[in-house]
């Protein structure tokens, strides 16, 4: 095998590989990239730490490109942001770098940029749209996505909904669980519903709001109400998504952790479904090391390099600007990441991440050493 996918096939081989053999020196190269040149955002979301005043950081653009051209031979989806909006970025830019590597782009989006236009622009190189919103009452939606625009918002998504669906591009809604949309979540499920998620055969996940920013005091679904009132509401949203036939995923550790299957998407790209099943793989068979650890590479606008999308400080492994992208992907940080991966000797912000810990093997594992140790 040759060529784009022939590398991306023996990098996912060579993951295997350096995960069987527990080396701290990795073959495989990143299969996953999170990356744009600036974190600009439109939005300043109560739950986001853009709320709080980040400063604007960028990276030159010969610099990203030269950044680009390192990685683009083994990676296979590139999530283009750094707690930002993506349209609110040099777009063709980053459709351009997707079209030059082959490589397809997995976007998150808040939908106040999303227009039909820009839709078409990407969805050439597009593998994944995933479209953020909490609430389907105007009042609450603006109080929390503070700067959008419920009618835009609203107007946008239904404009690309078709779109999607004539090119069999799957769409995910992602919303933020807070306890001040937590009563109407059974009938936020409708209200997406009836905007072609349905039709669509969209993926809804409600997810726990992480205190990233200073609006989130107070917030939190358990500041408000009790555990029976929480399974409660989430209990109604889950019947409403099977009654939409909707797959709803709750991502909140248990008692609150939640799965309805709807109707599974259909397999559609071969590299990014085969990335999806190395996934898996990883999660059964190695199940001490972290799944995205495995394979994702972040590099923020300002050069710093992180093992995973929550970025820990503790988990910095280097900056661009010092050392190129080998020198950091096994180096002295790497390495010793990786050891302590295997060894199960993880960091606080790596057991507070379900990523990690809501994987039912990583489970059974650490009852078998806490076993053991007794």
């Amino acid at each position: 095998m040759t060529g784009k996918i022939g590398h991306e096939f023996e990098n996912y081989l060579a993951t295997i590989q350096d995960l069987a053999t527990a080396s701290t020196v990795w073959k495989s190269n990143p299969s996953w990239l999170e990356f744009v040149p600036n974190n600009v955002c439109n939005l300043r979301c109560i739950m986001c730490g853009q709320a709080d005043g980040v400063p604007v950081v960028s990276m030159p653009k010969p610099q990203s490109t030269e950044l680009m051209d390192l990685v683009g031979k083994t990676i296979t989806l590139w999530t283009p942001t750094a707690l930002s909006e993506p349209l609110a970025n040099d777009i063709r830019w980053v459709v351009e770098q997707a079209k030059k590597h082959e490589i397809w782009l997995n976007v998150y989006t808040n939908a106040m940029l999303l227009t039909a236009a820009r839709f078409e622009m990407m969805a050439e190189r597009l593998y994944r749209l995933h479209i953020s919103i909490d609430s389907h009452i105007k009042p609450i939606f603006e109080a929390l996505r503070v700067r959008a625009e419920f009618e835009t918002v609203v107007a946008n998504i239904k404009a690309v909904m078709p779109l999607a669906k004539a090119r069999n591009i799957p769409v995910s809604f992602v919303a933020v669980l807070m306890a001040d949309n937590l009563e109407h979540t059974a009938d936020f499920i409708d209200f997406l519903a009836d905007l072609g998620a349905a039709e669509n055969g969209c993926i809804v996940r409600l997810q726990p709001m992480l205190y990233n920013a200073k609006g989130c005091e107070g917030r939190n679904v358990t500041d408000k109400y009790s555990q029976a009132e929480i399974e409660h509401h989430l209990d109604l949203a889950c019947e409403r998504a099977r009654l939409r036939k909707l797959t709803l995923i709750s991502t909140f550790d248990e008692p609150y952790a939640r799965i309805v299957p709807g109707t599974p998407p259909p397999a559609r790209l071969l590299m990014p479904d085969l990335l999806g099943q190395l996934v898996d793989r990883v999660q059964r068979e190695f199940p001490s090391f972290c799944s995205m650890a495995s394979h994702y590479l972040k590099v923020h606008p300002d050069g710093n390099v992180h093992p995973c999308c929550r970025a820990p400080d503790e988990l910095l492994m280097g900056n661009v600007k010092d050392q190129s992208i080998e020198q950091i992907w096994n180096g002295p940080k790497y390495q010793e990441f990786r050891r302590r991966m295997f060894a199960g000797e993880y960091t606080q912000s790596c057991r507070s991440c379900d990523v990690l810990t809501a994987n039912p093997h990583w489970k059974a594992l650490e009852a078998q050493r806490a076993k053991a140790t007794h």
